[in-house]
């Protein structure tokens, strides 16, 4: 039950962020909230983050220069989606949010090689098992609760190939003891009547925020070797924001 309405809180969530502010939503600079993003910076930050991915994948998993079918999960509009596609033959997106998959499928008109699709389940049951010889995620995990995430990193278990890469970033602990912004975010969902939306929508002329999410490495790698993954190797980043501890993950789903 509660996952259920974790679920269905994300769907609200995202689809608010992909109607109103999608980029800003996926890469979120202040001073590019609002529409302020120029399409073509954006997307290039995408192809700075996917190069990281690649470089690590090739020097600590002995991955090729180009894959066969790349999973891109959380793939808001297509910004991570368009840059594999210069790494594989095909790449399928999902996410969660409608009005993130509409923009991406106009970035990525002209990319034959990446389908985007809507997936709002709780799993991957819209892919066969052992579909992608690489399944990737980055800055969406971080936004989605644990006992949802555990799930997820499963079901990128069973979709992964044999002898496949499991690629993600997750963070692992809040580094700040305090936040002004913390304390007044929990001050505002106190508010009645739907009031808390009306402030948001005021401050950030947007009444939805995203979460942030911090899972330790002994809960991941418990999750992910019982779902068959073998850790590779563990990358400390700060895709996450510098007052966070985050690493990028790499597994392999071992040849029977």
């Amino acid at each position: 039950m509660a996952s259920n309405l974790s679920l269905e809180r994300l769907r609200a969530t995202w689809a608010e962020l992909g109607a109103t502010d999608p980029l800003w939503a996926v890469v979120t600079k202040e001073d590019k909230r609002g529409g302020k993003w120029d399409p073509r910076d954006f997307l290039r930050t995408g192809e700075r983050d996917v190069a990281l991915y690649h470089d690590l994948l090739c020097r600590f998993a002995g991955c090729p220069q180009e894959f066969d079918h790349v999973l891109d999960f959380g793939c808001g509009v297509g910004r991570l989606s368009l840059a594999w596609s210069r790494r594989a033959k095909r790449v399928t997106g999902v996410d969660i949010s409608a009005g993130m998959i509409a923009r991406g499928k106009d970035f990525a008109t002209d990319t034959p090689n990446v389908e985007l699709r809507l997936n709002e389940a709780s799993d991957l049951r819209c892919f066969p098992a052992e579909e992608f010889d690489l399944v990737f995620s980055h800055i969406c995990l971080q936004h989605i609760p644990w006992q949802l995430t555990s799930g997820y990193l499963a079901e990128f278990a069973r979709v992964c190939r044999r002898g496949g890469w499991v690629a993600f970033q997750l963070p692992s602990k809040n580094l700040k003891k305090f936040s002004l912004a913390a304390l007044r975010k929990t001050i505002v969902e106190l508010l009645p009547f739907g009031l808390d939306r009306a402030y948001r929508k005021w401050r950030h002329d947007c009444p939805v925020i995203f979460e942030m999410y911090f899972n330790p490495p002994e809960n991941v790698i418990h999750v992910t070797a019982q779902a068959g993954l073998r850790e590779l190797h563990r990358e400390p980043d700060q895709s996450a924001g510098e007052s966070a501890q985050s690493f990028i993950y790499l597994f392999q789903k071992p040849q029977p």
